[in-house]
C-alpha cells in the first residue's frame, strides 16, 4: 500500500468532479486477516463507494490476527484508500500461548491454596503477574494500537478533509481512536459499530475482559463512546436495547440497527448439492470457543444408539481454542477436523454438507456465520437457547431447526429424524429460506441502507470547515 504522503494528493477530488462525502473506517482487522471478523469492514469499504463515499481504511499494519486470508484482498475496490498504524503488540499465537499459560498456573496455584495451610508461592506470583497484565493491558491486548493509530488518523482526517470517521468493533478499544477524533475535530461525524455486545456478551464470556478493572475501564470507554457519537449501530436487536438501555438519556434517534449478511460476490461460483455419501454429513464453520463449544452436539451424538452415531460424519473448518480441543477427546463418533480454512475454500466444503451446525449459548448474540449459512441454502441445525436472537433469526427465516443447547433427547431426536431421512432418500429434510428472505440479507443491500443513514446524518449537521 502507498503511504499516506503520495495518496495525500490522489485521494482529493479532481476539479469538475462531484464533491464526495469522505469517509474513514477505522477496523483494527481489515484483509489479509482473515475469519468472519472483517467481513463487515470489507464489506463496507467495497460498497459505500457506490453510494457516493470516498472510502478510506486505517487498519493494523500488523494486527495479531488468529487467522490471515490474503485472497480477501482483491475484493477491496481500487478507489478505497489503506494506512497501516503499527501495533507494538505480540504476534497472536504468542500472545494466546503466555496468557493461557498464566491463567493456568493461576488455576493451579488457587487450588494449591486451597489445598494447603500456606499459599503456592510459584501460584501467587502467577495470579499476580496475571493481574497486572490485566491491568496495564486494559480492557484488552489491542489497546497497545491505541496511540498509533490515532496519530495515523489525525494525519488522514486532517489533510483529506475527511467529514465522517466510523470506528468498527471489537477489540473494542479502537473506540478510543473515535473519542479522540472527536475532541480534536468536533465537526467530524462520528459512527460507532458494535459488532458484537460488549457490556453483556464480551466480559461475561470472555475470560481476558473478566476482570473488575476490565469492566470498569469497559463502562468507562463505552460511556464516552455513546455519548460522543453521532450515530451508534448493532448488528442484531437485542445488543441494540442493551446498549440503548444504559444511556436513556440519549436520543432514540441516534440507535440503529444493520445486520450482519453475506456478500454475493463470495458466492458467485457456489453450486449447493446433495451428498453422495450414505452418511448425514454435518458441517460447523467457524471458530469453536466458549460461547459456540461442540461439547453439548458432540455429547448429544456420542449418546445415540450405535445405528444412528455411525450415520453421521461431522466436520469441523475453522480454529478450534486451547480451551474445547479436550472436547474433541475419546469421542465415538466420525469427526473431521479440518482447520481454517481460506473463505473460498470453506464455502467450496459446504457446498456438499446435508446440514450446517451452528452453537451459541449466550441469548444475545448472533454469529456473522449465520448468515453465509443462509445464502448456501443447507439447512441449519443450530443449538441455542429458546428466545435467542439465534433462535429468532431461524424462526423468522425458517431456514432449519434450532433446539436448546442442553436439551440432549430433542438434540438427538433430531439428528435420529434426518438420518433416517438420508437413509431413506439420499437426503434429508431440505428446510431453507426463500430467496427472497436471502437476498434481505445481501451485503450491497445493508451497505445501502447504512449509506442512507449516513446520508441523514449528515445532511443533519451540515458540512465541516474548509
Amino acid at each position: 500500500m502507498l503511504n499516506l504522503d503520495a495518496k495525500a494528493e490522489t485521494a482529493i477530488s479532481r476539479p469538475g468532479q462531484q464533491a464526495r462525502s469522505r469517509i474513514l473506517i477505522v477496523s483494527y482487522l481489515f484483509p489479509p486477516a482473515g475469519g468472519i471478523g472483517v467481513q463487515r469492514a470489507l464489506s463496507l469499504a467495497r460498497y459505500l463507494p457506490d453510494s457516493g463515499f470516498e472510502v478510506h481504511v486505517l487498519r493494523a499494519g500488523n494486527a495479531a490476527a488468529p487467522v490471515f486470508d490474503p485472497a480477501l484482498c482483491e475484493r477491496i475496490p481500487e478507489s478505497v484508500r489503506i494506512y497501516n498504524a503499527f501495533t507494538p503488540e505480540a504476534p497472536f499465537w504468542l500472545r494466546h500461548t503466555v496468557w493461557n499459560w498464566l491463567a493456568r498456573r493461576k488455576k493451579e496455584g488457587a487450588k494449591q491454596e486451597d489445598q494447603a495451610a500456606t499459599p503456592a508461592k510459584n501460584g501467587g506470583l502467577k495470579s499476580l503477574a496475571t493481574r497486572m497484565i490485566r491491568r496495564v493491558l486494559s480492557p484488552e491486548p489491542e489497546v497497545l494500537w491505541y496511540p498509533f493509530a490515532l496519530r495515523a488518523a489525525s494525519r488522514v482526517v486532517r489533510r483529506l478533509g475527511i467529514d465522517t470517521v466510523m470506528v468498527t468493533a471489537p477489540p473494542f478499544s479502537a473506540f478510543l481512536v473515535g473519542n479522540a477524533l472527536k475532541r480534536r475535530f468536533p465537526y467530524l461525524r462520528y459512527v460507532a459499530d458494535f459488532r458484537d455486545e460488549w457490556i453483556s456478551f464480551y466480559l461475561k464470556d470472555f475470560e481476558y475482559q473478566s476482570g473488575d478493572h476490565a469492566r470498569r475501564r469497559a463502562t468507562e470507554i463505552e460511556r464516552e463512546t455513546v455519548t460522543s457519537a453521532d450515530l451508534v449501530v448493532a448488528v442484531a436487536a437485542t445488543s441494540l436495547e442493551k446498549i440503548r438501555g444504559r444511556y436513556p438519556e440519549q436520543p432514540e434517534s441516534k440507535f440503529l440497527c444493520i445486520s450482519n449478511g453475506f456478500d454475493p460476490e463470495a458466492f458467485a461460483g457456489f453450486h449447493p448439492r446433495a451428498n453422495a455419501k450414505a452418511k448425514l454429513v454435518i458441517t460447523h464453520v467457524g471458530t469453536a470457543y466458549k460461547t459456540s463449544s461442540p461439547q453439548f452436539y458432540l455429547d448429544a451424538v456420542d449418546g445415540l444408539p450405535e445405528q444412528w452415531r455411525n450415520r453421521i460424519e461431522t466436520r469441523f473448518i475453522g480454529r478450534i481454542t486451547d480451551a474445547e480441543q479436550q472436547q474433541f477427546k475419546n469421542r465415538k463418533s466420525d469427526i473431521k477436523l479440518l482447520g481454517f480454512m481460506p473463505q473460498s475454500e470453506a464455502l467450496r466444503a459446504m457446498e456438499d454438507t446435508d446440514c450446517l451446525l451452528v452453537t451459541m449459548t449466550n441469548d444475545i448474540s448472533l454469529p456473522g456465520k449465520l448468515y453465509e449459512y443462509l445464502a448456501a441454502r443447507k439447512p441449519i441445525i443450530a443449538l441455542s437457547p429458546q428466545g435467542s436472537e439465534v433462535d429468532r433469526f431461524i424462526q423468522e427465516t425458517g431456514a432449519g431447526w434450532c433446539v436448546d443447547y442442553q436439551d440432549r433427547e430433542r438434540i438427538q431426536s433430531l439428528l435420529t429424524r434426518l438420518c433416517a431421512q438420508k437413509t431413506e432418500s439420499g437426503a434429508c429434510e431440505k428446510r431453507i429460506a426463500d430467496v427472497e428472505t436471502v437476498q434481505r440479507f445481501a451485503r450491497p443491500r445493508l451497505v445501502s441502507d447504512y449509506a442512507e443513514a449516513m446520508a441523514r446524518l449528515l445532511s443533519s449537521t451540515g458540512e465541516p470547515p474548509g
